[in-house]
């Protein structure tokens, strides 16, 4: 009965003698992050990304009393689901990583068409076919991931920010396909669909959630080399107003985002 005793003397002389080494092998051991020995490499970050959705088309006709979008579409916003892909191309000690992001979305919406008058002016009744905006928002950023609290500090919060530019391809159509329209020069031109270019912001902050079960998520890196898996909100400012660009469609939007991210 006496082993258990003597193997805890032998478990605490271990314990202090590899302290004692640190401390006299390598001074600022205690600065170095603290890594889990059995995470493995951690390079890029995958995010399934989830907003309400009400583009800014409205905002052109200020003042004018004319709102097309509302008119057409109603006021309630639609779901944009998009995927981002980051590559943690740099670290930076206690801070965090920093590397270029792409995204890619997409969100649809449909209402009853209106009947044109024999002037060309649309009219408030309905047409008896429905009218569809499609719009599929692109960006590449810098992202800025600070997951010093949680590397040094054991704070599962990591408070993100992004910056670049987006793109965004558009469609209107109806049930006989997308709006053509004859230019003077007896061509044919496609005036229901294009695209805008623009700025795009966001900021973030992501929960850990391997702090609810740290046995499952040393699973998920040792077995498909998932290190980190996280819920997160940010407030995403997409200014899509045109670059070099004029007459464009503002499809920007100013939105909260939700969604699940992994680091891998």
């Amino acid at each position: 009965m006496r082993l258990a005793p003597a193997c805890a003397v032998l478990a605490f002389t271990a314990m202090g003698l590899v302290s004692t080494t640190a401390s006299a092998g390598d001074d600022d051991a205690i600065l170095r992050p603290r890594h889990r020995n059995y995470e493995s490499p951690q390079n890029f970050a995958l995010e399934f990304r989830f907003a309400p959705y009400k583009p800014q088309i409205d905002d052109e006709f200020k003042g004018t009393g004319k709102t097309p979008w509302r008119d057409a579409f109603g006021d309630s916003s639609r779901l944009l689901f998009a995927v981002e892909f980051d590559w943690q191309a740099i670290r930076i000690p206690y801070l965090g990583t920093l590397g270029p992001g792409v995204s890619i979305g997409y969100t649809t919406m449909s209402g009853p068409a209106k009947k044109l008058s024999d002037t060309g002016q649309i009219t408030d009744t309905d047409s008896g076919t429905d009218t569809t905006l499609s719009v599929f928002p692109m960006y590449a950023v810098g992202v800025l991931r600070a997951d010093v609290f949680m590397r040094e500090l054991g704070i599962p919060l990591v408070p993100y920010g992004k910056a670049g530019v987006g793109y965004v391809p558009w469609r209107t159509y109806t049930e006989g396909g997308t709006s053509y329209r004859d230019s003077p020069d007896g061509s044919t031109t496609a005036y229901g669909k294009g695209q805008t270019w623009g700025a795009h912001f966001a900021a973030g902050l992501a929960f850990q959630m391997d702090v609810l079960d740290r046995r499952t998520a040393k699973n998920l890196d040792n077995q498909i080399g998932i290190n980190h898996t996280y819920l997160y909100a940010e407030w995403m400012f997409a200014s899509y107003k045109g670059i070099g660009q004029n007459n464009v469609l503002l499809v920007g939007t100013s939105t909260w985002v939700a969604g699940l991210s992994f680091e891998m």
